[in-house]
């Protein structure tokens, strides 16, 4: 009997770390699935906003939220509501580098 508990052990522990190791890697991950909606982002601090979003790549963001309103160099725009403007910069190689809430007169919300 201890020898089948023991077996058995061995096969359910390292399938447990594995399948462990899938979910933190998955919610861990820059990943379409984990961005947030536009609305969403709305609700959040630009702090917040701020450490979510470098090291998606601005396709990703494009992907999931639609065209921006506003598309310069390396910078886009995306009019969450009447007033309230998520301004996104990335580097050269497409990733997010820092991004911002402003208001109706490019003021950072929160300050």
């Amino acid at each position: 009997m201890k020898k089948k508990l023991s077996v058995l052990a061995v096969i359910i522990l390292p399938l447990a770390i594995c399948v462990s190791a899938w979910f933190y890697g998955y919610y861990n991950h820059k990943s379409n699935d984990n961005l947030p909606t536009l609305t969403a982002i709305a609700e959040m601090s630009e702090a917040d906003v701020n450490n979510l979003l470098p090291g998606y790549h601005i396709y990703q963001l494009i992907e999931v939220w639609g065209k921006p309103d506003n598309n310069e160099d390396n910078k886009v725009c995306w009019k969450i509501r009447s007033d309230i403007t998520l301004v996104v910069s990335y580097k050269n190689n497409g990733i997010v580098a820092i991004c911002g809430l402003k208001d109706d007169s490019g003021t950072s919300i929160g300050e």
